[in-house]
């Protein structure tokens, strides 16, 4: 372990180790602190991309600009791993009635959307196996993130050169400067879920979301595309895919066993979405859990402790770290930095 660091970062999912690796872009030295819980949810997150809530067929917030950023991060990251995480990807939206089609064509003429949709709806593919009549809708600019294998490679990489403790922190061990024998300029906490039980930060009005995904294999669904409906099918390595994901904002937050705990409605309630999509035969091969680190109006927290002028958070990426997450890291170095202001939005001043 280092005994001095510019930057403590508490937590490795995707806010921590996207800070980790700007941070050692811009020449600062770092120590991670991190555990590896297996049901934070960026463990377990799909890490689809879309710019758009498919739902309401509304842009998401800052789209163009995350967009425009994301491109030059994640090639930058693949090139210091060695390895491609990010790769862009058709998403479709399976279409099945015409009140949806209607709702399609209203919804391209209005607000931007145009720029993230195409007006023409086209047939389904013979390969989906439809278990209704269908159309498809292609949204522009979707990409996938191997968010599993990026973790996992960064972690390794950090822990090669002793920038990694594998620990859970542990609040009485941190002074003003320094933890246990590592002294830092600045600690930023990047704990996701655990956030909430932080004490530092024990105001913020974070609202953890349980989120539960299956795996299948299958021969047969195409591997070229994600298909979205009630559920998405996300293609991932040779014949298997992702499914989900369920939602639950009621849960025992206080439980650690029912953060990870598998629950059988959901995967039913998944199964039933998938077959509702496809009338392809599938093998059911894994079922994973994970924490969303939401907070109550659904922006991220960033930002300085109000009493200890060193000590910063940046949390509450929710469901779209991936897409959020790159140039808000950017945003929230320049802010340490620089002095530069943060988006009023994701500002922990507002709270």
């Amino acid at each position: 372990m280092k005994n001095k660091v510019d930057y403590l970062i508490v937590g490795q999912g995707l806010a921590g180790t996207f800070l980790a690796f700007q941070l050692m872009q811009r020449g600062k030295t770092v120590l991670i602190v991190d555990k590896g819980l297996t049901y934070s949810s960026s463990r377990v997150a799909a890490g689809v991309i879309n710019p758009i809530v498919l739902r309401r067929f509304t842009i998401t917030w800052r789209a163009k600009e995350f967009l425009n950023y994301n491109p030059y991060f994640y090639h930058a990251l693949d090139q210091f791993l060695g390895k491609q995480y990010h790769f862009d990807i058709p998403l479709k939206k399976l279409i099945s009635s015409q009140d949806e089609m209607d709702f399609w064509e209203h919804r391209y003429a209005k607000d931007g959307v145009s720029d993230f949709i195409h007006r023409e709806l086209t047939d389904v593919s013979d390969a989906i196996q439809p278990a209704e009549p269908l159309k498809i809708g292609l949204v522009k600019q979707a990409s996938w993130l191997n968010i599993s294998a990026l973790l996992f490679d960064f972690r390794k990489k950090m822990i090669s050169t002793n920038s990694l403790l594998e620990d859970i922190f542990d609040f009485s061990e941190l002074k003003e400067n320094s933890y246990k024998n590592c002294e830092f300029n600045n600690i930023v906490f990047c704990e996701g879920a655990q956030g909430k039980y932080n004490p530092l930060f024990k105001d913020l009005p974070f609202s953890l979301n349980k989120g539960q995904l299956i795996t299948i294999k299958n021969t047969s669904l195409p591997a070229d595309s994600i298909l979205k409906k009630k559920v998405f099918i996300l293609p991932t390595e040779e014949n298997l895919f992702k499914i989900g994901a369920t939602y639950s904002w009621k849960w025992d937050t206080s439980s650690e066993e029912a953060a990870h705990k598998i629950e059988a409605d959901k995967t039913t309630l998944l199964k039933s979405h998938l077959e509702e999509m496809t009338t392809a035969d599938y093998e059911l091969v894994n079922v994973e859990t994970g924490i969303r680190p939401s907070i109550k109006d659904r922006r991220p927290v960033i930002g300085r402790h109000s009493t200890r002028r060193n000590t910063f958070i940046f949390n509450g990426m929710g469901t779209r770290g991936c897409f959020m997450a790159p140039l808000l890291t950017e945003e929230f170095i320049e802010h340490i930095e620089n002095d530069k202001p943060l988006d009023s939005e994701v500002n922990i001043n507002r709270f």
